[in-house]
């Protein structure tokens, strides 16, 4: 049990190092179904009775979510097909999975039992209050399994764009405001595209005037950028590669050194 405790640790900090690396706060929602499984590690006892379908449930999806995240540089899922009942259909199925986990793991007391599970008079408006968050929270993870489903089929193509322009600006195009993304833009035969760039494919491109990228179409309609073509542009980020590397390797070791206090002298 301490074993699966560390490496879900350091999974979690791996997350949270591609948030900072990537730019895509998507890593750090991912670590949501993580939480459980650490929760039941820290809490673990001699004795204690261990819930393993909670436990393949949390590592299922959470390889499901990491699917939509995954091997990407650039993408625009704004124009695929909708199908709202598959999406919503999904937005069901991870729901009741994720209520199960997180009622599972706070009556065997790995959490704080804060919605009254298992209790004689079930506190209801509590737990509608508490169920809130997850349902905004469970969104998200339904948009990154849709979109692992979009990619589960791919159509190669290459994309030639002129006039390309990369800028950092919200969706709605108003630059220099609180939220911020990374952003492409170029134009191919009279059709301007648009793609939402990782943070480091962006310090790649953005002295880029035209660009000859390998494209994916997912089976939705989206639109996926996972070569870009010139191995010359990974040499602009070496620096910030080396940057990320001395601060990824320094925390990892304290994220390790904390992990071993916590599940083995603690």
């Amino acid at each position: 049990m301490a074993w699966l405790g560390f490496v879900t640790l350091i999974t979690i900090y791996w997350c949270f190092f591609l948030v900072v690396t990537t730019g895509r706060w998507g890593w750090g929602i991912l670590t949501g179904w993580l939480l459980p499984i650490l929760a039941m590690a820290i809490s673990f006892e001699e004795g204690m009775q261990v819930n393993g379908l909670m436990v393949l449930i949390c590592l299922a999806l959470f390889l499901l979510c990491r699917r939509g995240l995954t091997e990407i540089r650039g993408w625009n899922i704004k124009q695929r097909k909708k199908h709202p009942v598959i999406f919503w259909t999904l937005y069901v199925i991870i729901f009741l999975l994720m209520l199960y986990s997180v009622a599972q793991a706070q009556i065997r007391g790995y959490i704080l039992n804060i919605q009254g599970w298992g209790s004689e008079t079930m506190p209801y408006v509590r737990l509608l209050l508490t169920i809130l968050p997850l349902l905004v929270l469970n969104y998200f993870y339904t948009a990154q399994v849709y979109t692992g489903i979009d990619r589960s089929r791919l159509k190669e193509w290459e994309l030639i764009l002129l006039s390309c322009r990369c800028f950092v600006s919200h969706e709605s195009g108003a630059e220099k405001i609180a939220k911020q993304g990374h952003y492409l833009e170029g134009i191919n035969n009279g059709v301007t595209y648009h793609f939402q760039l990782t943070k480091r494919t962006f310090q790649m491109l953005k002295k880029e005037k035209t660009l000859r990228l390998q494209m994916r179409t997912g089976i939705f309609g989206g639109l996926y950028i996972t070569e870009l073509g010139n191995p010359d542009f990974f040499k602009r980020v070496r620096r910030l590669d080396r940057k990320y590397a001395k601060f990824g390797i320094f925390f990892c070791l304290l994220v390790m050194a904390f992990g071993v206090w916590l599940f083995w002298f603690y």
